[in-house]
């Protein structure tokens, strides 16, 4: 249907003759009620219909929450469901305040709120969206509101932390493993209370790395090394094996790549033999509007009583109300109706600078992986227990139906997770039986992760931060992983941040695109090219993208404190520059304006407009107007010179006449890429 239409509308396009630049040229616009009412016309005739009443023009939505918390608290919203978040609003909120932003309008169905207490208590909530253009809601982000005690991150007593909310106060002996306070057990973990995780990780995890499912196929990260940057956590949160034999969980570490001969191994616990350590369950869940927190494990079979016909052979499991996170997740919809996660936390401690990774031990070692670790020079200390090793990194596995690969990494919604596969030489390596989040120790940074070392596995080569592609990863690369880049941004390492003041973060950014009316039926929307990026500060920095129009039209901006001129366009970027194929001038920064808590694009876009010939140009206060300017979230693909912006977006009349339209809502995502500024 997308195309019948799409060739309606470029037929309409066609056939508009003299209106429409595009099949010829026209007069210069003289501002007459004459040309307003032609120019109006011709884009009536270019959608083929009548625009939308509520057409504003500008691809978002404005949400209003009403945020509670209980003392003061940083809050932040963000995209939910994405690997990596885009952040829509942030600022500190003591007991209750209104947030107004704005987010897109496309197929986002629920954002996420985050209220961070600081000492890594932090507390999450998540928003269902609908398709109206204003929507509200009331967050509920306060610690004894259904929150999560989380881990003080210091190393004495964390078992303080772990209070004592388990749905069994005293579990069968036979669910329980040894101590991890110690080393007594042969385990070196020492764990740090519990850490808290949104609720829809779960529904995350169990999305990227379906059971029974072949990672890689799936576009998953399967073979990789970290580089330490210092100390950092671990926390046990999801899995879904068939087996509670014993089976270890455990990190390594060496110093240089290739060379094997200085590898340390360090067994942190026991994570599929036993329900609970210490009496405490490894895993907990908290249901929507309520303050108990359940148990849960790894074991997929431990369904009894969840109605999923999976029953545990190992009777001590059963009735016991802790059930697989799998299963759970399922039952009560996760995202939909599980608020919190949490689970026992284990710090990593590793050199800076040494690569590491993470194994599972089961059963017995094969002879061809231990020929396999010999050759590598394993020391034989780490190969003493027999046991058979799925390790992070690819290498130092057997291959098992032409899969080394026992892992995989992930960065999702903001957080990181890794997952393992606990069966060495066979199975379906789906790299989910256990999984577990990572999170940044005191040092602030997680572990960086080499991509490919991340090693793309098809060619054994490197990609590094300034895109080149080599054998071995650069200085560079390494030098900005252990300076604390995030691991999962291509960009620089992160600015060190002096005490007490709080870090400046952009916004979603928007894309304006003006129509300066030169002539008339042109609408290639790219005769002045703004882009503006809102930040945390209260501020919006303003970059010239594009001059597309003949005229030196003046770029303005009515502020709070009123009007103010801009600049000059062509006096910036001159006339006709980054519109004819691709970016041929670097985009200007000029200006960074006041841009209050509660602007919204929306509603504020109209704040920013052109003169042209003594007319201003700007987006339409009043809905349902066809359009002088464009306001597109993100980073917009502008048309090129002398086609039309249905050319170049071929769904973009519909959501003109229905800013509803399921199939036409992200039209500025479906670019024809022979017709935009590349």
């Amino acid at each position: 249907m997308k195309s019948i239409i799409s060739i309606i509308s470029l037929l309409t396009v066609a056939c508009a003759g003299s209106l429409l630049t595009a099949c010829g040229p026209d007069a210069d616009f003289t501002g007459s009620q004459t040309e307003i009412d032609k120019y109006a016309e011709s884009f009536k005739q270019m959608i083929g219909g009548e625009v939308d009443k509520r057409q504003n023009w500008v691809t978002g939505t404005v949400i209003e929450a009403d945020v509670t918390t209980s003392k003061p608290a940083l809050v932040s919203v963000y995209t939910l469901g994405k690997e990596t978040r885009s952040l829509y609003a942030q600022k500190t909120v003591d007991g209750r305040e209104t947030f107004k932003f704005d987010i897109p309008q496309n197929a986002d169905t629920r954002i996420a709120f985050e209220a961070d207490y600081g000492e890594h208590n932090s507390v999450y909530r998540m928003m269902k969206l609908n398709l109206d253009l204003k929507q509200t809601a009331s967050i509920d982000l306060k610690l004894n509101a259904g929150s999560s005690p989380t881990r003080s991150m210091s190393t004495r007593g964390a078992m303080d932390n772990m209070q004592p909310t388990n749905s069994v106060q005293n579990p069968n002996s036979g669910l329980c493993g040894e101590s991890n306070q110690s080393t007594d057990g042969g385990y070196a973990g020492h764990h740090f209370g519990y850490t808290s995780f949104p609720g829809w990780s779960w529904d995350n995890i169990a999305k990227a790395v379906p059971e029974s499912s072949d990672p890689k196929k799936n576009g998953q990260i399967t073979n990789y090394e970290l580089i330490s940057t210092g100390p950092f956590y671990l926390s046990l949160l999801y899995g879904c094996t068939g087996t509670y034999y014993q089976t270890i969980l455990g990190y390594y570490y060496y110093k240089e790549k290739g060379n094997y001969t200085d590898l340390v191994m360090v067994d942190l616990m026991d994570v599929l033999r036993h329900d609970y350590v210490d009496g405490y369950a490894k895993v907990q869940y908290q249901l929507n509007g309520e303050s108990q927190w359940h148990d849960a494990n790894f074991d997929y079979k431990d369904g009894d009583g969840l109605g999923g016909g999976q029953v545990t052979s190992q009777t001590a499991r059963r009735g016991d109300d802790a059930y697989n996170t799998l299963l759970v997740n399922q039952k009560y919809g996760g995202a939909e109706g599980i608020q919190a996660v949490r689970g026992i936390t284990f710090q990593v401690n590793v050199p800076v600078g040494y690569r590491l990774g993470f194994y599972l031990k089961k059963g017995q070692m094969s002879a061809g992986q231990k020929s396999r670790l010999q050759e590598l020079g394993v020391p034989e200390e780490c190969l003493k227990s027999n046991m058979g090793l799925s390790f992070s990194g690819a290498d130092l596995n057997v291959s098992t139906n032409g899969r080394p690969y026992k892992s995989v990494i992930q960065k999702y919604d903001g957080y990181t997770f890794m997952g393992l596969d606990d069966n060495p030489t066979a199975g379906d390596s789906d790299c989910n039986d256990v999984t577990f989040g990572l999170t940044a120790g005191n040092g602030g940074s997680l572990p960086g992760v080499l991509l490919p070392g991340v090693m793309d596995l098809d060619n054994n080569k490197y990609y590094n931060t300034d895109g080149t592609i080599t054998d071995e990863p650069t200085d560079d690369y390494v030098k900005n992983v252990i300076e604390g880049r995030d691991p999962f941004d291509y960009g620089e390492a992160k600015p060190e941040e002096n005490p007490g003041e709080t870090e400046v973060k952009d916004l979603i950014h928007w894309t304006m695109a003006f129509e300066d009316l030169g002539t008339i039926g042109d609408f290639d929307f790219n005769d002045v090219v703004i882009k503006i990026v809102p930040n945390t500060a209260q501020k919006a920095k303003v970059y010239l993208m594009a001059t597309g129009g003949s005229i030196n039209s003046e770029l303005h901006y009515i502020g709070p404190n009123g009007d103010q001129k801009l600049c000059s366009v062509h006096n910036v970027l001159g006339s006709m520059t980054n519109t004819k194929g691709e970016i041929t001038k670097e985009p200007k920064l000029v200006a960074e304006v006041d841009w209050p808590y509660g602007f919204v694009m929306p509603e504020d876009a109209h704040r920013f407009y052109i003169v042209a010939k003594g007319k201003k140009v700007a987006i339409s206060t009043e809905p349902g107007q066809v359009p002088e300017a464009l306001c597109v979230q993100g980073d917009w693909k502008w048309p090129i010179e002398n086609t039309s912006i249905v050319a170049a977006y071929p769904l973009v009349g519909e959501w003109a006449k229905d800013l509803n339209n399921s199939e036409a809502r992200d039209w500025y995502y479906h670019p024809n890429n022979d017709k935009v500024v590349k």
